[in-house]
């Protein structure tokens, strides 16, 4: 009997102890994430007055036309073709789209340049985001800075749907969003490379 109380009596402290683990741990994420919202805080109202100027200087460009955004969009991305686009689907603003698709992955890019009055708020969110750091990872999955050619990007990883999300603002103009279904992280490192984001930058010059 008194075995049986022994056991009983170890299952619930060791219960009790991974519970009292989960609760550390998700403490612990939490401050993390505070302190990582305040330094970003601080760190976007330091760049607000450069990022006003990129406003004013954007707001005097115009955006890509129909005809450069269809010179640059690859159409095979990873050996998988374009299926789908669309390009400046709104009027004073330029964007462009592409899906590319086989059997189960799935790599969708989106670019909005930042352009003329509309682009220029367009890009608000990534222009923000480029001023910001991301070290974050739970069960769920991650979202982290990282460095692609000097140009820092947020990228964020689901395990649930083993899916990637990419996003940066590029050449201080182009809002790039890369989302990826069942592509691995090696791979996804292909894709920004296939793009060639360089051109864009260079037909903005243009």
């Amino acid at each position: 009997m008194k075995t049986i109380k022994y056991k009983i009596l170890l299952i619930v402290l060791a219960l009790l102890s991974n519970s009292c683990k989960e609760e550390t741990k998700k403490i612990g994420n939490e401050i993390q994430n505070t302190t990582q919202i305040i330094k970003n805080a601080k760190k976007v109202a330091n760049e607000a007055n450069g990022m006003q100027e990129n406003i004013k200087l954007l707001r005097n460009k115009e955006p890509l036309t129909k005809e450069q955004f269809e010179s640059w969009l690859p159409e095979t991305l990873a050996n998988m073709p374009l299926t789908s686009s669309m390009i400046n689907m709104i009027p004073g603003m330029g964007s462009c789209g592409g899906t590319y698709h086989v059997g189960n992955k799935r790599i969708r890019v989106m670019v909005i340049d930042g352009a003329g009055e509309k682009g220029a708020g367009g890009v608000g969110p990534y222009r923000m985001s480029s001023k910001m750091d991301y070290d974050t990872e739970d069960t769920w999955g991650s979202t982290k800075t990282v460095l692609i050619d000097g140009v820092k990007a947020k990228k964020s990883y689901l395990k649930s749907s083993n899916s990637y999300d990419l996003s940066m603002f590029y050449a201080e103009r182009f809002a790039v969003d890369i989302k990826t279904n069942e592509i691995d992280e090696a791979t996804l490192e292909k894709i920004i490379q296939e793009l060639n984001l360089n051109e864009l930058k260079n037909l903005g010059k243009q």
